[in-house]
């Protein structure tokens, strides 16, 4: 029995631990995939609506970061050299008459102080010459005519060259935008790829005329350059005592007024090989012809007229036509002294026999190279040709060298209300697009070479020489200058 019992009790202990033991292990399973994320629920979807929708208005746009130019140029140091005291040399000249009521306005913005001396042109062109000649720093800045005295002061070194303060942002406004600037003129102020100056006006010769006198005497639109003689005297008919024609005669200025005489009748200067052409036939034709009208239509004392006079005696109202600068308009219908204001027209020189070439060309203003205030000087030319400035004298008839200043919406606006300008405009334009550069006989001394021919034209006018005896005299000369 005890046995049993103890057989029974073995039994039941093994169940016991067999019920107890741990399972064997399991094979892990797989790792299932991982649970997606969780999606973001959908924003709620606004209900459809019954109609369109009117068109939701465009935000408005974030506030324009200024133009990195503008920026810029609101943080150029216009009073780096205040202090400084500038002397200009400045002629009796459209383009100073028109800028000098803002010298205040430079003198504010920079503390630079300006003292301006204006002389005649041929005036300042001695005084200018002696002073660079004797290395002179009385005066810092002034008007050059490159045509005319720019490759022999080249030469000679009396321009400050400007590249290097071009080149200068420290110096050079970062709006100031040269390539604003057209080819011609800007390269014009060049020699050897030098910049000697900065262009500020182009101009040419062209005709102005008095429309009431032309309409009352029914004297027909000028379409060839013979017609001026026949207008002019037609003027001077209908009018006893008026100029038919006021025109240039001074010696040294006649070059300008002449040279489309030569072109249109179909000659240059020089020929090919160089020769003086003012003996030739055509060049004679043109003499004879200038002459004339100088003579027998011209106003006394023709001789000694450059633009001052032909534009006081034009503007004054006793003369039937005037042929001088485009830059002449503001002069002639300045309210202070005009007395045909409302009268005028305008239009290039009548093509000629031999075709139609007028003169163009610019004037720009330099700084002289003993000046010991050049960076003042530079900082007042900055001024002075700034896109803004230029415009501004063009709307006083100065016509400027910048593309800007003709597509302004100013200069746009003004010539939508004024036939005159207009007129003036589309003269500029023919001028600019069919001119020469030429002035006067090809030569390094321009100066000596225009005053061999003036001489010469002033001979005929005065009738002290015949037109061929003065000519082939002034083409021995001019055929021994240097060019």
């Amino acid at each position: 029995m005890r046995r049993l019992v103890l057989f029974v009790m073995l039994i039941a202990a093994m169940m016991l631990v067999a019920c107890s033991a741990p399972e064997p292990t399991k094979a892990p399973a797989p790792t299932a995939a991982p649970a997606q994320p969780t999606k973001a629920p959908e924003p709620t979807k606004a209900p459809a609506a019954t109609t369109a929708p009117a068109a939701t208005a465009a935000p408005a746009q974030p506030t324009k970061a200024p133009e990195p130019t503008k920026a810029a140029a609101a943080t150029f140091d216009w009073k780096q050299r205040a202090g400084d005291t500038l002397v200009l040399y400045l002629p009796q000249h459209p383009w100073t008459n028109a800028i000098q009521p803002f010298f205040p306005d430079f003198e504010k913005q920079t503390g630079i102080k300006l003292e301006v001396q204006t002389f005649a042109e041929a005036q300042l062109r001695d005084k200018v010459l002696i002073a660079l000649q004797a290395k002179s720093s009385e005066f810092d800045f002034w008007m050059s005519l490159k045509s005319r005295e720019g490759l022999k002061y080249y030469r000679a070194n009396y321009y400050e060259l400007l590249d290097k303060y071009l080149a200068d942002p420290k110096l050079t406004p970062p709006d100031y935008n040269v390539k604003d600037f057209a080819g011609g003129p800007f390269g014009g102020e060049k020699f050897e790829n030098k910049l000697t100056g900065i262009p500020i006006i182009i101009e040419g010769p062209v005709v102005f005329y008095r429309k009431d006198l032309f309409d009352a005497a029914k004297i027909p639109a000028m379409k060839k350059i013979e017609d001026i003689e026949t207008a002019a005297a037609a003027c001077m008919k209908a009018n006893p005592g008026i100029t038919g024609v006021t025109l240039r005669g001074d010696p040294n200025a006649i070059a300008y007024t002449f040279g489309p005489f030569m072109r249109a009748f179909g000659v240059n200067y020089r020929d090919a090989n160089g020769k003086s052409q003012l003996s030739s036939p055509n060049g004679l034709k043109a003499v004879e012809y200038y002459t004339k009208l100088a003579r027998e239509y011209g106003p006394p004392g023709v001789v000694t007229y450059s633009f001052a006079q032909s534009s006081a005696l034009f503007g004054g109202g006793n003369a039937c036509m005037e042929i001088e600068s485009s830059n002449e308009l503001s002069t002639i219908i300045d309210p202070k002294s005009s007395k045909v204001i409302g009268k005028v027209g305008v239009m290039p020189y009548p093509p000629g026999p031999g075709g139609d070439v007028p003169t163009v060309l610019q004037w720009g203003v330099s700084i002289n190279a003993n000046s010991k205030k050049k960076e003042a000087a530079w900082l007042f030319t900055m001024w002075a040709t700034s896109q803004e400035m230029q415009t501004k004298l063009q709307l006083k008839g100065i016509a400027s060298p910048r593309s800007s200043s003709w597509d302004s919406a100013d200069w746009k606006a003004q010539l939508a209300g004024d036939a005159l300008r207009a007129e003036w405009a589309a003269a500029v334009k023919y001028v600019a697009e069919k001119g020469s550069g030429e002035v006067g006989p090809p030569a390094i001394e321009q100066p000596a070479a225009r005053k061999i021919m003036g001489d010469a034209l002033d001979a005929v006018i005065l009738g002290t020489k015949s037109a061929a005896d003065a000519m082939k005299a002034a083409d021995a000369e001019l055929d021994k200058v240097e060019r």
